[in-house]
């Protein structure tokens, strides 16, 4: 198909108006995303392309067309095997970055983590990058050195400028479309690794489904989706969730209880401060642990694949057994 296949055909199927137009099949988002890694678009193309997708809002099928050509464009994973592949592109806007003490204290208990992220274009947000500069987590500057760096650190953080650039500078369009593009959406479901266990967390509900379908299109085995805390693989512990799984021992979806029974008050900003200090022992609340260790919990859920209280007695045993210096 794609001998003959034009880019310019993509963006008349996308945009044929209310009555003739479709969704792309997985074949031609595949396509489309190899014209755009190597660029052999135009600008206006890649444009139409991206607003038009958006509008009509992607689907499961152009998403895993979309990060497969991804896959097969970059260069095998050459570091140590990685257990958990976790995106963080969306930034904490209230609540600190509990997520990334959970990534840590999963990382030092035995399960190698690569996290990556990008788009930090909101003020005020607290980022992963950030996070993991203050927490003594190493940032790696290329892919290579991503490699080189998790045979000595069980995790890395490698900014998707990195190893995708082209998909970088997509996301970083959003100041001159002044829109989001599907991009945004397809990071999440990279996992560029090739990571056993892969997580997703967004802040609409309704993409739960779309990462969940993907995921299982791309056939990660292992994976988990929620509406996470600002966007980001977050469990609020104040508020029941709901959480899409693909595990053999799990059923696709579960519901998770509150471990708190009233709303948390939220802060002004997400503090670096606290972050540190609850990592050292020093400041734990309610909150704080409830979020670490639940959000801990659904990844050793999926990968041990145990119960949700038997992974919840297991994160609480690793938190309290982690290393507690920087």
């Amino acid at each position: 198909m794609t001998d003959t296949l034009k880019f310019a055909d993509l963006i008349r199927a996308l945009g044929r108006g209310k009555n003739g137009s479709r969704s792309l099949s997985r074949e031609e988002a595949h396509f489309a995303m190899q014209e755009i890694w190597h660029q052999r678009e135009t600008q206006a193309q890649l444009g139409a392309l991206l607003m038009l997708m958006r509008v009509k809002e992607e689907t499961s099928e152009e998403l895993a067309g979309m990060a497969q050509a991804v896959r097969d464009e970059l260069e095998q994973w050459p570091g140590h095997p990685i257990q958990i592949d976790w995106p963080a592109y969306a930034g904490k806007r209230r609540q600190p970055s509990w997520y990334v003490l959970a990534a840590k204290a999963l990382a030092q208990g035995g399960y190698p983590v690569f996290m990556h992220g990008g788009g930090e274009h909101t003020a005020g947000r607290q980022y992963a990058r950030q996070v993991c500069d203050a927490l003594g987590i190493p940032v790696a500057a290329s892919w290579q050195e991503a490699a080189s760096l998790s045979r000595d650190h069980a995790m890395v953080y490698c900014p998707l400028v990195s190893f995708a650039p082209t998909l970088s500078h997509i996301i970083d369009m959003k100041r001159e479309l002044g829109l989001r593009s599907p991009v945004n959406t397809l990071v999440r479901n990279l996992n560029p690794t090739g990571a056993r266990v892969s997580v997703q967390g967004m802040f609409h509900p309704s993409y739960k489904a779309l990462h969940h379908d993907t995921a299982g299109l791309l056939g990660d085995s292992h994976n988990v989706v929620l509406k996470g805390d600002s966007g980001e693989f977050e469990v609020r512990p104040d508020s029941d969730t709901t959480v899409l799984v693909h595990c053999p021992q799990h059923p696709k979806q579960i519901e998770v209880p509150r471990r708190l029974p009233q709303r948390a008050v939220r802060p002004d900003e997400p503090s670096m401060a606290l972050l540190q200090s609850t990592w050292a022992g020093e400041a734990e609340s309610d909150y704080s642990l409830a979020a670490i260790q639940d959000t801990m919990a659904l990844v050793l859920m999926v990968a041990d694949e145990i119960s949700l209280q038997e992974a919840r007695e297991k994160a609480e045993r690793l938190w309290q057994q982690r290393s507690v210096t920087l």
